[in-house]
């Protein structure tokens, strides 16, 4: 099996069963773009007859059409030689014959694409398996698409398949005990800095396993004039959004402004308008996982106190380190640059960020490591604006649980040992939680990359001390 699935097993049998249905069934799989969606189900569809067909990007309905009966001619040889259609009703009943004699399983890759972001092929889609797929026995339809915006609202929640999905499978990136399976012979240390500029992204992490370390690899990949990390954010946004400026400038605005911002300010700062279409750019790209919104756990879904923040770590790696040294990389920057970049005091707080947010990514097997998984809990950031007296709070990662236990999660990412300096730092933020929520208890965690000095050890101020490698579970360093 390709080193892409060794963190797919789940996601495969969750396929696998969905196949084996006899009764027709429909799937959706989503994901952004190079997550291994089309390779999941390729791999699934091993030994099963199916007939897979992919949208082209930025091409017209008609040029689609063609595309797709281009691609049932290469598959379906006599069968559908000469066969052209006007309409997706037209094209998907060429598939009904074929169907009657071998059922199959139908894979529309790209669907967006295919769509032309629209519901009308959904509507046609839905006529022809109701009345005449869904009448053959063993056939499976799976859509399949890189815009969950798209594949959630206009495909599994739209009236025309409402309720008639078997599978919804949203995929995402590898956490760090699958990364390390990616990259064999690599240390935690190495895994740890994978994720923190990648995120766990299955092409990503293919891309440096040729290298003989990650910042080699990174210095190669992301720091030379053809490397693939410098057009890979121009080509995200193409296949992801088109040529649309909007979503760009949201994302440059959330980029120079760690903490987040809230909404009139991210407007305000990205030069966009307020009215609806930020709304839907919002919901576009937290939805591929590229931004993140936060409410505070006290406030209802309703409230204006939501911060949006950049959550993608290659984005955010490709604004603080590759984008502002485009010029120089295309004109031939000296071959050390980001072993240079690497020793300055900008990137070692840009690296402790980094790890802050792989901790949040890590958050439900912090809670396993706590032994509270077990009881219901939301987490994520937690802050409030500055008030009267000018105190505003900033924790990072909070856990509000069900037995009226608050877990406050500080996170440090430190070649040096961490010392109980942090002690003053975390319990200012304690205060401030007291007074907020005077009837619950407050535990105090320490999450770090590194190791903690003597004298925090024995200060006994954190409930736990959790070391990085705990959160990549069975990981053992080789």
């Amino acid at each position: 099996m390709s080193h892409t699935f060794v963190g797919r097993a789940n996601e495969m049998g969750q396929v696998k069963a969905f196949l084996s249905k006899p009764s027709p069934a429909v799937g959706v799989v989503y994901g952004r773009r190079r997550i291994g969606k089309s390779l999941l189900i390729r791999k699934a569809l091993e030994g099963r007859p199916a007939l897979t067909f992919e949208g082209v990007e930025g091409q017209s309905k008609k040029q689609q059409l063609a595309a797709f009966v281009f691609q049932l001619k290469r598959q379906a040889g006599k069968a559908a030689t000469g066969e052209t259609a006007k309409s997706w009703r037209d094209a998907l009943f060429l598939l009904h014959p074929i169907l009657k004699r071998r059922p199959a399983c139908i894979v529309l890759d790209e669907f967006q694409w295919m769509a032309n972001y629209r519901r009308e092929i959904v509507s046609d889609l839905k006529m022809v398996w109701d009345q005449y797929f869904s009448k053959i026995t063993g056939v499976k339809l799976i859509l399949c698409g890189s815009i969950a915006s798209f594949m959630t609202t206009k495909v599994v929640r739209s009236s025309a398949l409402y309720g008639r999905t078997d599978l919804e499978l949203h995929l995402k990136g590898f956490h760090l005990d699958e990364t390390r399976q990616m990259l064999p012979g690599k240390g935690l240390d190495e895994v740890i800095e994978a994720c923190l500029y990648f995120n766990g992204v299955p092409k990503y992490l293919e891309l440096l396993r040729g290298y003989s370390s990650v910042r080699s690899a990174v210095e190669e990949l992301a720091f030379r004039e053809n490397g693939y990390f410098l057009e890979e954010y121009d080509r995200i946004f193409t296949s992801h959004f088109g040529r649309n400026p909007d979503f760009r400038k949201i994302v440059a605005a959330l980029a120079a402004y760690p903490q987040g911002l809230f909404r009139r300010q991210l407007a305000q700062r990205a030069g966009v308008d307020m009215g609806g279409s930020l709304s839907e750019h919002l919901a576009d790209l937290e939805s591929a996982g590229f931004i993140s919104s936060v409410v505070p756990f006290d406030k209802n879904d309703e409230s204006r106190l939501i911060t949006y923040y950049l959550s993608d770590p290659y984005m955010r790696f490709y604004f603080s380190f590759i984008k502002p040294n485009l010029r120089k990389i295309r004109a031939g920057a000296p071959r050390d640059i980001f072993a240079r970049l690497s020793q300055t005091g900008r990137f070692h707080a840009w690296r402790g960020k980094a790890f802050e947010h792989l901790c949040i990514a890590h958050a439900r097997r912090i809670a396993e490591i706590l032994g509270f998984s077990g009881v219901d809990f939301v987490f994520g950031p937690y802050f409030r604006a500055p008030g009267r007296d000018a105190t505003g709070l900033q924790v990072d990662l909070l856990f509000s649980r069900a037995d009226n236990v608050l877990t406050l999660c500080e996170m440090k990412c430190s070649a040096a040992p961490v010392g109980a300096s942090v002690v003053k730092e975390v319990e200012k933020k304690v205060s401030l939680l007291q007074r907020a929520f005077p009837s619950k208890t407050i535990q105090r965690v320490l999450v770090i990359h590194g190791a903690p000095s003597a004298d925090l050890i024995r200060s006994g101020y954190f409930y736990r001390i959790i070391k990085a490698e705990e959160l990549a579970g069975s990981f053992r360093q080789t």
